[in-house]
């Protein structure tokens, strides 16, 4: 007993101070410059993720909008930022807002990987090798890295001090995604808390139920989680559906907590749908990021490059795993293997990485079991019968060559992850100057409405964004993705900046609900802009020679036509 809560003190430990390094090295803060310190790697993810924590923490933004396309109805799962913008709100600095649920969430995915996998094969063993393979991906990236870096004596120097990912698809242009090293979980800071929720809800819905008040506890927390999930992360939510459903087909005594559980959730799906939009029906869209024309050595190829050895491994583990395990496992991995390469849940078919993360997570755990077997198996020859060897000399060769076999196979299994990580380690946060040194955004938190709609003529990092408020719109990758009509609004913003005359302009920007007008000496290339328009027929209220923003107050100059 002792050992086993020694085990889960030094589990949670390594966990929480793993997270919290991982968290606080690609986003921080420098309370003396006022910036946020933000990872290179991270710096385009954030790009979204900051305007939307600041929308609920600086600005008004309930119901909830995207601060890139407002004016419509949210279309991405935003709980996880506004319970940050909301800590930021209680007074507590950005990067402690954003860090502390994303460490709970990281942490908290570590030790419920333990869990679910002491608890389904009851080895201590399977639960550490599951953590390991979680983060250290098995993909075959790391051919590429040697590729590049021939194998020598400066190998390890060259993986230690290395600052780019070997393999970065589809981005890049190579094979191997970008979506099974740990940046995944540093860019979506969402996606380990969803993952962490999904695992608990396998976690309640597995366990004993002994009374009603057990029942009713259970129910509870699993109608809790797919709430949750609802409004945080809906792959996350269709991913424990599937499982949920599975084990109600599976398991009689899972049926009644399952269907007390859809009762509760029911009225919060209700709420989900009239505050939100879907973001796109699903579409069949066979082979994943596979070039097309799709052919099956194709389609081998890039999962054998993605998923390396683990392709073999995971169903070697399925048939050598115990029955209870077989049996809950083989449907949920075949659908969420199958599906995402079918059809796309989304405008952006790269977002269906997160059915393939959450396939390793569990298909890690059936590896993990498959290499402590093959580790004993030296050890089952030795204590059988079958060889006549007085000696003793072909168990002990059959026990080393298991044991060896195993270490080459975990090798194999961990390399890529291993070179995976000196990127992240070697990434040094960049500054963005934030309020109160920010000057332009200072300026559009006191001068303008929480609610106001400025139009933009840049897009990233936005100071109009910083300061909380909503801009017309935002960068176009963020924008379609999301499944807003950006093609549009994109049309609306040429046309004011391009207008022939006030009359034109100010009808636009009357339609559009449009407040202020943010006018960059530097605007994004595919705007035209009429600047004698603005510097004769509109009334600027602020202007900074450094940065080169001019702002134009559009009531004011509209109010007479």
């Amino acid at each position: 007993m002792k050992k086993e809560i020694y085990f889960w003190i030094i589990l949670s430990t390594f966990s929480f101070l793993f997270a919290s390094w991982l968290m606080f090295h690609t986003f921080s803060y420098d309370g003396k410059s006022s910036s946020m310190l933000i990872a290179p790697k991270a710096w385009s993810d954030f790009g979204a993720h900051i305007p939307l924590i600041r929308s609920f923490s600086l600005g008004n933004n309930w119901p909830p909008q995207s601060p890139l396309f407002p004016g419509v109805p949210i279309r991405y799962h935003f709980l996880f930022y506004f319970l940050v913008g909301m800590l930021e709100k209680a007074g507590l600095r950005i990067d402690w807002a954003l860090n502390i649920p994303s460490i709970i969430g990281f942490a908290g995915l570590l030790v419920l990987i333990a869990i679910v996998a002491k608890r389904l094969f009851n080895r201590w063993s399977v639960a550490v090798l599951s953590i390991v393979l979680f983060l250290f991906n098995g993909s075959l990236s790391f051919i590429r890295f040697f590729q590049k870096h021939p194998l020598s004596f400066h190998s390890l120097p060259d993986i230690i001090f290395n600052s780019a990912f070997p393999s970065f698809g589809p981005w890049d242009g190579k094979l191997v995604s970008a979506f099974w090293n740990l940046n995944i979980y540093t860019n979506q800071r969402h996606l380990a808390f969803s993952f962490a929720l999904v695992l608990l809800g396998i976690v309640l819905i597995s366990g004993k139920r002994t009374t009603v008040n057990h029942l009713s506890f259970q129910s509870i927390g699993i109608a809790f989680i797919m709430v949750v999930l609802l409004f945080t992360n809906q792959a996350a939510a269709l991913i424990v559906l599937i499982w949920f459903a599975w084990i109600f087909i599976l398991k009689k005594e899972a049926r009644i907590p399952l269907v007390f559980a859809a009762c509760i959730s029911l009225p919060y799906l209700l709420i989900l749908t009239s505050i939100t939009e879907p973001s796109g029906s699903i579409k069949f869209n066979p082979g994943y990021l596979i070039l097309k024309p799709l052919t099956i050595p194709m389609f081998l190829t890039f999962w054998w490059q993605n998923l390396g050895f683990s392709m073999v491994t995971i169903p070697l583990g399925l048939l050598v795993a115990p029955k209870k395990v077989r049996n809950l496992f083989i449907i949920p991995l075949l659908i969420l293997f199958i599906a995402p390469n079918i059809w796309r849940f989304s405008p952006d078919m790269i977002n269906n990485h997160k059915f393939f993360n959450f396939f390793l997570i569990m298909g890690n755990m059936l590896t993990a079991y498959l290499l402590v077997r093959l580790f004993e198996c030296g050890r089952s020859v030795h204590n059988s019968d079958i060889f006549a060897d007085k000696d003793g000399y072909v168990k002990k060769i059959l026990n080393v060559f298991c044991r060896l076999l195993t270490c080459i196979c975990l090798f194999l299994l961990t390399l890529s992850g291993f070179i995976d990580l000196f990127p992240i380690i070697n990434d040094r946060a960049g500054p963005l100057l934030d309020i109160p040194n920010n000057k332009d955004a200072v300026f559009f938190l006191k001068h303008t409405d929480a609610r106001d709609i400025i139009l933009n003529s840049t897009w990233f990092y936005h100071p109009a964004s910083l300061a909380g408020r909503k801009i017309f719109s935002g960068f176009s990758y963020f924008t379609w993705s999301y499944g807003y009509n950006q093609g549009s609004r994109e049309q609306i913003q040429k046309r004011i900046f391009a207008a022939p005359n006030i009359n034109e302009a100010c009808q636009l920007l009357k339609a559009n609900d449009i407040r202020f007008i943010e006018l960059s000496d530097r605007p994004e290339q595919y705007l035209t802009i009429n600047r004698l328009l603005f510097t004769q027929s509109f009334i600027r209220v602020y202007r900074n020679n450094q940065s080169g923003i001019s702002v134009y107050d559009v009531i004011a100059s509209c109010q007479k036509l």
